[in-house]
């Protein structure tokens, strides 16, 4: 898992950048930085089957850091490839650890998507302009 980090890292600051962002990683911290209006940090959540066959993943927020956003990384049973994604904004993170199942509930899965394109929109920069 420590390995995909810094692959997904350069995903998240890439599609960031591709929709015209301006995206940075703090390399003491290895938080991104968008636009200069807030922060992203990124966790990746490791399958683990159950002995019934039930997927589970354990989360755990790194509280210290506080970012804005937390990126998680729910990666596919094999634990090779991401299977989703979760936006978990700071003020929605109730606890520093989260269990999470093949299906949540609203509580947790509305903040699921299947990729980050709508992370991408939302962090888009808008000219006054055009928001007027």
């Amino acid at each position: 898992m420590r390995r995909l980090h810094p692959d997904i890292l350069r995903q998240v600051l890439e599609g960031l950048r591709e929709q015209g962002s301006d995206a940075w990683q703090d390399l003491a911290t290895d938080r991104v930085a968008v636009n200069n209006e807030f922060s992203l940090s990124i966790v990746i959540a490791r399958c683990t089957p159950t002995p019934t066959g039930l997927l589970r993943w354990k989360l755990r927020f790194d509280t210290s850091l506080m970012p804005d956003i937390t990126i998680v990384v729910r990666m596919d049973a094999d634990n090779r490839a991401p299977l989703d994604f979760y936006l978990f904004p700071r003020l929605d993170v109730a606890s520093d650890r989260v269990r999470l199942a093949e299906e949540n509930g609203l509580s947790l899965d509305a903040y699921r998507f299947d990729t980050l394109d709508y992370l991408y929109d939302i962090a888009a920069p808008v000219s006054i302009v055009e928001a007027a």
